[in-house]
């Protein structure tokens, strides 16, 4: 009998263990997407498909990584500029999908692959650790004429606790920060796809955070802290139906923000807001574009 007992323990043991590597691997070096899944998928695969004009670009990244990216011209001469911060397991492709609906309230918007993402030759996404390190070495990376305008964030699902960080960390570069469908905690979506496929968040979430808290990753993740930071104007999307990040959380992060509007999108679901409801979405963003300060912040120490 304690032989049987000895042998469930240790194949739970194994089974949890697998599985905790999965889930780590799947976070930190996700599958990446290329050009060919862009096209297979029917994703914007050139600004042409946009019906606008700019120009591929390559950003260096703190330790000597670099990664592939796009400088668009906006609609909107004088206009800020915006630099998108995409989402888990995207990248400058899938992120194009948003460009037609910001390019009319921009100068220009700057697209770039996280690390472990896309064409980025960073091998490892560090859960928000270093990513806003990266989008300020995108940021100090553009021309003059791009860099010194007003810069917007805009940030979706997992670029959107990452932009809330970077804008807490650097409040004198943003002239804005908008965010769709992000979390507030580490641990939100990945309970949330457990539980979508019916698989127990015990033991696989303590063990992943263990990992993560050995590897530094996220101690003080609580984007709360960030978003009661940044002064500026921040507009929250966020639909009722987003089954991977929570409305609850959303709404957690605009009340943070001392200068803050929410929007709650009915029946939206994770990252398709701007195409669900394109015209309360339009609407939103122009409200929000209306009200950032007509010249840069000053750049500070960064």
């Amino acid at each position: 009998m304690l032989g049987l007992f000895l042998l469930f323990l240790t194949a739970y043991a194994l089974l949890a263990l697998i599985g905790t590597v999965v889930i780590v691997l799947m976070i930190v070096r996700p599958r990446r997407k290329s050009y060919a899944y862009a096209v297979a998928h029917g994703l914007p695969t050139d600004l042409d498909d946009l019906g606008l004009i700019g120009e591929e670009a390559t950003f260096n990244l703190p330790g000597q990584h670099s990664t592939p990216g796009w400088l668009i011209k906006g609609e909107k001469p004088d206009g800020p500029t915006v630099l998108v911060l995409h989402g888990h397991r995207d990248f400058t492709h899938g992120a194009m999908r948003f460009v037609e609906t910001l390019a009319p309230f921009a100068g220009h918007i700057v697209l770039f692959d996280w690390p472990g993402h896309g064409g980025c030759t960073a091998p490892w996404m560090t859960c928000g650790k270093r990513e806003p390190d990266d989008a300020i070495a995108v940021l100090d990376g553009l021309p003059d004429a791009i860099r010194d305008r007003p810069v917007v964030l805009f940030g979706y699902s997992l670029g959107g606790q990452i932009a809330v960080k970077t804008a807490g960390l650097h409040p004198d570069r943003f002239a804005g920060l908008i965010i769709d469908g992000a979390y507030r905690r580490w641990d939100t979506p990945i309970r949330l796809k457990l539980k979508r496929y019916r698989v127990p968040s015990f033991p696989f979430i303590q063990l992943t955070w263990l990992v993560f808290w050995l590897g530094n990753l996220i101690r003080q993740f609580d984007r709360v802290q960030y978003a009661k930071r940044y002064p500026g104007p921040v507009l929250v999307l966020h639909g009722t139906d987003d089954r991977i990040c929570p409305i609850d959380e959303g709404k957690d992060l605009a009340d943070a923000a001392p200068n803050s509007a929410f929007i709650p999108i009915e029946g939206g679901r994770h990252n398709q807001l701007h195409e669900q409801e394109p015209e309360r979405y339009a609407d939103a963003l122009e409200n929000h574009f209306n009200v950032l300060p007509s010249s840069p912040p000053g750049r500070g120490p960064g």
